[in-house]
């Protein structure tokens, strides 16, 4: 007998009741467009309320620089122009689209990490106006009214570990991560902070820091990061138990040689299918003579180049023979 009284369930009924839950449609699913613009009906199998695939959009969430008449787009979507480390990008989005999911699956960004998804371990958090918020919360549609969006990858300013921000610095050096998910969400809520006190107690950082989730437990070595880090804003020279000497940033900075080239980013005209396949992509694109440096994603490579040998034609011209073509 069931626990209600009636037949225990059959194996056949199990089975349909399986077959059907996988019609369901996740938050991920919905949020990115499964059910933008169209209605999604919740139906009870076997006592549970299970949300069914929503009908998909007639017109997809699509980036664009220039487009059709704002009339032309349906009432759940926007056209935004979105300032992130100071480049302007006009996107068309869902009115429930995520600061997230625009970064990354529009614009090919990965500047920020997904955590739980939930606005509960602050791992993706950036600086809007200033304020660390959780890019996976905060909607797109929301801010193209001039804010300005700083992550992670807009605070270095040069190569190598003289180049990174304190912060960065003093994260990597006094070892304040372990398997690196929640670090550039701490780094962004650390921004923030320290704009705000520039001497915080470790009271005042646990504070500050609430909303970010270290799960691997570093939260000492997170907390002497943000005190390291505010040494050196302030001024003071700061000696890191990475290394055994007093780091002079401004010493090591006139040492360390500037790479020279010409650098441009390219959005792959088909995305790989996963980011295992980058890395052995980026080694047969850096045999090129003339290719100083290979980076990228899934979705978009940013090819540095000896501007003596080569141009941004022929480095298309690579791209296209290495069976990835870009836009």
């Amino acid at each position: 007998m069931g626990e209600a009284g009636g037949p225990a369930s059959t194996r056949a009924d199990q089975k349909s009741f399986a077959e059907r839950a996988k019609a369901t449609v996740t938050r991920r699913d919905f949020l990115i467009g499964a059910g933008a613009g169209a209605a999604t009906a919740a139906v009870v199998l076997g006592g549970t309320a299970v949300a069914t695939k929503a009908i998909q959009p007639a017109q997809q969430t699509t980036s664009t620089t220039s487009g059709a008449n704002l009339s032309t787009l349906p009432a759940t979507m926007r056209r935004v122009e979105l300032s992130i480390d100071g480049v302007k990008h006009t996107v068309v989005v869902d009115n429930r689209e995520s600061l997230w999911e625009t970064m990354n699956f529009q614009l090919g960004l990965s500047n920020s990490n997904l955590g739980c998804d939930r606005a509960q371990c602050g791992a993706c958090a950036v600086l809007v106006n200033g304020k660390s918020v959780n890019s996976c919360t905060v909607l797109s549609a929301r801010l193209g009214r001039g804010q300005e969006i700083k992550t992670v990858a807009g605070l270095a300013t040069g190569p190598g570990v003289a180049g990174l921000h304190p912060i960065q610095r003093a994260f990597w050096l006094e070892g304040g991560f372990q398997c690196g998910i929640c670090t550039r969400g701490f780094i962004m809520s650390t921004v923030a902070l320290l704009a705000a006190n520039p001497k915080p107690t470790d009271v005042q950082i646990a504070e500050a820091l609430s909303g970010n989730i270290c799960r691997c437990g570093e939260y000492a070595k997170v907390y002497k990061s943000v005190q390291t880090a505010a040494a050196e804003m302030r001024g003071e020279k700061v000696t890191y138990r990475a290394t055994p000497v007093v780091v002079d940033v401004a010493k090591q900075a006139a040492q360390t040689p500037v790479a020279t080239g010409v650098s441009k980013d390219f959005q792959f005209v088909t995305p790989l299918a996963t980011i295992e396949e980058f890395d052995p992509l980026a080694a047969a694109v850096k045999k090129n003579d003339g290719v100083t440096d290979v980076s990228g994603n899934e979705r978009s490579i940013t090819v540095k180049w000896d501007p003596a040998k080569l141009d941004e034609a022929k480095v298309r011209t690579i791209l296209t023979n290495s069976g990835h073509p870009v836009r």
